[in-house]
């Protein structure tokens, strides 16, 4: 495997390390080259390396010549990959995209919106170079879990990003300083005084304000310090300022640049890190390599080797009174500093190998080139429902259906199409795109390779014809596209419009494969006259989500008041245009004789905010009784555990009731729609009450039988629960057989 590394060539910190660090350990497996575009401190030191470096030198940024150079280079060594790393890199490399076809990836090192903060001119003109840069590229590396993060909430293809950490040789020896005589150079006295230093360029970002006035609070306890700044940048000036201000600068040391930073690593008792942001800084690693006890503030992915308390001391960023309470605890026990400081060298020793890092980005590589040798997809799913509109219900369908298919297949490729993409993304850990953004999901389609209509009643024009249109529409966009596409435990109907069960016949006719939640939608699809072969029954696949249970729960009670001694019955009500005219009063009346005939207390289960509170709370309003109404929004695992502690569900909202059922608990359905009289079937539990001409002494009644026949009624629930759970595990593997 050939793979073209590009970096400025001026680079250093920790961008430098990195990337000679993973060059030098690449070249041991594979054909690595790296171009640099300026003769800087980076390409000097690569050129006393083996790594084979080539300079195609830049008058200045925007000499572009380098370009046609560069081309001219992958053309005739054939790279199978290009990586870049660093602004100037990747703006080079997304003009060369233009030329050539060699997949791309660029490693994302540091927030790109906070590399260029020195002046105006460069934030503003540099970073916008580097954002439209990076869209280019279709594949990252971030050096943590958390930039992996960053870059999800910033648009970027969740799919696209991989992580790898930082790491450094800990089986290379190295050469530095004796302590003396590293003090002796720099004219310091510490005799008998505890050392503490912080390495890095003097940048706003690395908060070295707030390692100053931590020294100040520090002083102030203990005089017998000596605090050590090594490096350079816009900021010195300033920070000198500051130092004289506190007035500490007696026992404050600004070393200038240190190139031997194991000799300064040496010198020191405490290294510190306190950085507003970072990604996974070499300075840790280089402390960590010297058994130093390590202060930080938890940033990036600094937590996953500061461990507090066992690798290290954690602070937040900018809490310079954190910082000094952590290296006031250092100071005042040796045995500590040792403590942790061994700890933290056997730690970073056993996790971040530099064999651990060459070996996932060859399995990236790999896994680049497998996938844009394959059929050039994208995603393998794309998931079209109701989702993204804050609805319990039908998220819960999203987060079942996602387990689901990663049981079956965890590395599958997912894009949900969602009203609001970005917390989508972010609770579900997948990529999303606007639901009516149709020029976005036409291009995701045409590299996707399926489209599942996932869950809930899609194909029905009691809610709209307009929404019954999108979904339709979607179906054709996605067979012009070449996609297959399946119909995932869905409910049919009702489609009453001439025009409509027309349009909907069609879109089911040219599905590959379609499941259904209960046999009513099965009868539906009859009197639609769908002919498709490929028809199966299933359940809804949220019956296999397993509710919280243990302390977790017992917290979520007690924040919300709940006490499990008593008994409650769940009440899950909305709005409808078609409901009884006298709902509220008759739901209040049927509440406040279900407490005097049996002391249920309502437990009010709000499933989409804010209009399921709204009406809870006027039915509230009339009731004499104790009442919870929940006050806080939950996902569905909290939201079942709730319900398990319930007696009863008297429920509309049809995921209320299948909630309950998961928890093995009686159920009457309010019906407002036919999919809620058709589970009812589904479980064989027919204690339905039409929600448009309620029958109040019915209602009861059927609650009085429940509790006469109560664990008879519970028994039957779970059995019925359990064959249903057994129906809904085929659907995924369908999905991966269309696949």
């Amino acid at each position: 495997m050939k793979v073209l590394h590009l970096i400025s060539g001026g680079d250093s910190g920790g961008a430098k390390t990195h990337v000679l660090t993973l060059l030098k350990a690449l070249s041991k497996d594979i054909d690595a080259t790296v171009v640099c575009f300026t003769d800087g401190v980076f390409y000097k030191e690569s050129l006393n390396t083996d790594i084979p470096t080539i300079l195609i030198k830049q008058k200045h940024r925007n000499d572009l010549s380098a370009i046609s150079k560069l081309k001219k280079l992958v053309r005739s060594n054939r790279y199978h990959v290009i990586h870049a790393h660093g602004a100037r890199a990747n703006f080079i490399a997304s003009l060369l995209k233009i030329h050539i076809k060699t997949p791309m990836v660029t490693t994302i090192h540091s927030d790109y919106l906070l590399d260029f903060t020195q002046n105006f001119y460069k934030k503003v003109l540099f970073t916008s170079l580097n954002k439209l840069s990076l869209k280019q590229f279709d594949y990252y590396i971030g050096v943590s879990e958390s930039f992996k993060k960053m870059l999800t909430n910033r648009g970027f293809n969740q799919n696209n990003i991989y992580t790898v950490y930082n790491a450094i040789d800990f089986s290379e020896d190295v050469t530095y300083l004796s302590k003396e005589t590293f003090l002796k150079a720099h004219e310091i006295n510490a005799d008998g005084k505890t050392i503490i230093g912080i390495i890095g360029r003097f940048a706003k970002v690395k908060g070295h304000d707030i390692f100053l006035h931590a020294a100040a609070e520090v002083l102030k306890k203990n005089k017998d310090v000596i605090f050590l700044l090594a490096g350079e940048g816009e900021e010195k000036a300033s920070l000198v300022s500051l130092s004289e201000k506190l007035g500490i600068s007696e026992n404050i040391k600004f070393l200038g640049f240190i190139n031997d930073i194991y000799s300064f690593l040496n010198a020191i008792d405490i290294n510190v890190i306190t950085s507003h942001s970072e990604s996974f800084t070499y300075a840790l690693l280089e402390g960590a390599k010297m058994s130093k006890a390590t202060v930080s503030t938890a940033v990036g992915g600094i937590p996953d080797l500061i461990k507090q308390g066992k690798t290290g001391l954690l602070a937040e960023a900018g809490d310079y009174n954190g910082i000094a309470g952590c290296l006031l605890d250092f100071i005042e026990n040796k045995p500590l500093q040792q403590l942790l400081g061994g700890n933290l060298y056997k730690y970073a020793s056993e996790n971040f190998s530099t064999d651990d890092m060459k070996d996932k980005h060859i399995e990236i590589y790999k896994d680049i080139l497998k996938r844009e040798h394959e059929t050039g997809n994208m995603f393998d799913v794309m998931m079209s429902g109701y989702y993204g509109f804050n609805n319990s219900g039908d998220d819960a369908i999203l987060s079942a259906i996602i387990d689901r298919l990663r049981s079956q297949k965890p590395d599958i490729r997912i894009v949900v199409l969602s009203r609001t993409p970005k917390t989508t993304a972010e609770i579900h850990d997948v990529t999303s795109i606007n639901r009516l953004n149709i020029f976005k999901i036409i291009k995701s389609m045409k590299r996707t390779r399926l489209l599942l209509n996932g869950g809930g009643s899609l194909i029905q024009d009691s809610t709209s014809t307009r929404s019954l249109i999108y979904y339709i529409m979607l179906m054709f966009l996605s067979k012009r596209c070449g996609q297959a596409m399946m119909m995932y435990a869905n409910g049919i109907g009702p489609v009453s419009k001439a025009k409509n069960r027309l349009r909907a016949k069609k879109a089911l006719d040219i599905c590959d494969y379609i499941t259904l939640r209960e046999p009513d939608s099965l009868e539906e699809l009859k009197k639609l006259g769908v002919k498709n072969p490929n028809i199966a029954l299933s359940s809804d696949p949220v019956l296999a989500i397993q509710p919280i249970d243990g302390e977790d729960l017992d917290k979520i009670l007690a924040k919300e008041g709940i006490d499990k001694t008593k008994k409650y019955a769940a009440i899950s009500i909305r709005h409808w245009k078609n409901k009884d005219d006298d709902f509220i009063l008759k739901i209040t009346a049927i509440i406040n004789e279900l407490f005097a005939k049996h002391q249920l207390i309502p437990l009010f289960i709000p499933m989409h905010h804010p209009f399921d509170d709204n009406i809870s709370k006027d039915v509230i309003s009339g009731i004499k009784c104790e009442h919870v109404l929940l006050k806080n929004e939950y996902n569905v695992r909290e939201l079942m555990g709730i319900i398990s502690i319930t007696k009863l569900t008297i429920g509309m909202r049809l995921h209320a009731l299948i909630y309950t059922v998961t928890a093995g608990l009686p159920i009457i359905g309010l019906v407002y729609d036919p999919k809620v009289e058709a589970f009812m079937n589904y479980i064989n539990m027919p204690l339905c009450i039409d929600a448009s001409n309620i029958d109040t002494e019915k209602t009861v009644a059927m609650v009085d039988k429940i509790m006469r026949n109560y664990n008879e009624l519970k028994d039957a629930v779970e059995r019925e629960g359990e064959r249903l759970k057994g129906l809904g595990g085929k659907d995924a593997e369908i999905v991966i057989d269309l696949l």
